[in-house]
């Protein structure tokens, strides 16, 4: 950024009025006319006449020298100096005898009047070479005095020289008012100039209600005011804009602050997700081998059943086989009483028969005691029949409870079978919940990412604009308005 420095001078210093610039003009006209003295003595002599030269140049001299220190800087001194300078243009055409070269001398005066930028001193000046024409041309003609104005004196060399007076002073008026109306617009301008930088390293650009007269100084007071108003607006909004950058910076540090802390804080729940997903994922794959046990331990539990059932038909047969086997012994046991019924019907015969019968009597002694034994055999059977078909009653009733508990156990196990595949369900949707949560937690967390950076360029952006509209605020300083 350029910066703008300013040299402090007073608020006079070098302010040039056109008061100053008209007393400056009349040393300057003094010096001249001293000058013109000079020469004059130089003409005087080199024209054999130069007592003429020392007392009528002295005498112009001198009198404006008086003038100068009475009157400096009024009109009276501006008139007389311009009646001085004509004098002094005399002087040299009556010194040169009326030479041509020496009527130069009116032009060249007439031009000199114009560092007061006044016309009437050129007005003045005119008047006095009109007349200085007029009453030494008459003088010259009758010869009187010695006057001596023109080589070839006459009216018509009046009327000539006055024709070139005429329209140099007219010239030299329109220039003087014009070099007038430039001295007082650069007077105005430098006064508000004066007052612009009355503070060292400062543009003041305060109301300045000094009258002005020129145009020019109307429109750069103008300019000044158009400059005030713009610059005051400017100035507001700037202490605004930095207000509102001063706001905007610390609601996005405030931001910046509260996104890290959401970014820390999202950091922590990802940690906690994933270990809940890798939870999530043991837990289903310990759900999965615990459907896979309870599917074959259900497996295993109806071929248990199954044989179970089968034990249950079998101890059935054997009771239905001990029924029939029972029922034999009955027979048998009947076979064997009446065996014993033929054997002592036998027995009784083979007494009734005597020797003949002895022999036949120990058959049927044998037969009895075969049958006896039969008896006895059955009823151990029997005995041992009765303990086995109560045993297989009981064996039987305790296949049956076995059954239905087998059966209880079948169900538990269905049924925990199903509430595992409902968990190991459940553990996948979980798995799939906590997947698709880890994925939008990684989204939550690119875009929370993304924003803590647009944040922290924001927070950069408005600490440029804070010190961009500071630098302006400081340029601004420079201007004071009051």
């Amino acid at each position: 950024m350029s910066t703008m420095t300013f040299s402090h001078t007073d608020n006079n210093a070098g302010l040039i009025t056109l008061s100053q610039i008209r007393l400056k003009a009349d040393g300057l006209m003094l010096s001249l006319t001293w000058l013109l003295w000079l020469i004059a003595l130089g003409v005087g002599w080199h024209h054999h006449n130069l007592s003429l030269a020392l007392v009528a140049g002295g005498a112009l001299t001198g009198l404006a020298t008086v003038i100068k220190t009475l009157f400096a800087g009024r009109l009276v001194t501006r008139l007389w100096f311009a009646f001085t300078l004509m004098g002094f243009a005399a002087l040299l055409i009556q010194l040169g005898h009326g030479e041509t070269e020496y009527h130069f001398s009116v032009f060249v005066l007439l031009s000199a009047l114009l560092a007061w930028r006044d016309w009437r001193p050129l007005l003045m000046g005119a008047a006095t070479a009109a007349v200085h024409h007029a009453l030494f041309n008459y003088l010259q003609e009758n010869d009187l005095f010695g006057i001596v104005c023109f080589m070839h004196p006459g009216f018509h060399m009046v009327v000539f020289h006055a024709l070139f007076v005429v329209a140099q002073t007219a010239v030299l008026m329109v220039m003087a008012v014009r070099m007038a109306q430039d001295a007082r617009s650069a007077s105005e301008v430098a006064r508000l100039a004066s007052v612009i930088n009355r503070e060292p390293g400062c543009l003041t650009l305060a109301v300045n209600d000094a009258a002005r007269y020129s145009p020019f100084a109307r429109t750069f007071s103008t300019t000044l005011d158009t400059m005030r108003d713009t610059l005051t607006r400017v100035s507001a909004g700037v202490n605004a804009l930095l207000a509102a950058s001063d706001t905007l910076l610390e609601r996005n540090a405030g931001l910046s602050a509260r996104t890290d802390e959401q970014a820390q804080a999202l950091a922590v729940v990802t940690r906690a997700i994933e270990q809940i997903a890798a939870g999530a994922t043991l837990n289903s794959e310990q759900a999965y081998t615990a459907r896979q046990q309870a599917i074959q331990a259900s497996s295993v539990a109806q071929q248990g059943g199954a044989h179970i059932d089968a034990a249950t038909a079998c101890m059935a047969q054997i009771r239905a086989d001990a029924q029939r086997v029972n029922g034999i012994l009955e027979l048998i046991d009947g076979i064997a009483f009446q065996t014993n019924i033929l054997s002592l019907n036998a027995s009784v015969e083979a007494a009734r028969a005597g020797e003949q019968g002895k022999g036949f009597a120990v058959v049927a002694s044998e037969v009895r005691t075969l049958a006896q034994r039969c008896e006895f055999a059955a009823k151990d059977i029997r005995e041992l029949i009765a303990v086995s078909v109560a045993r297989a009653d009981d064996g039987s009733a305790r296949v049956e409870q076995a059954g239905a508990t087998m059966r209880e156990m079948i169900a538990s196990i269905d049924s925990l079978r199903r509430f595992i595949e409902d968990l190991s369900q459940m553990s996948e949707q979980q798995r799939s919940s906590i997947g698709d949560m880890r994925n939008s937690i990684t989204s939550i967390d690119e875009s929370v990412q993304q924003n803590a950076h647009h944040v922290a360029q924001t927070l950069n952006v408005a600490q440029h604009q804070q010190q961009q509209t500071r630098a302006l605020q400081q340029a601004i300083t420079l201007f004071r308005f009051a």
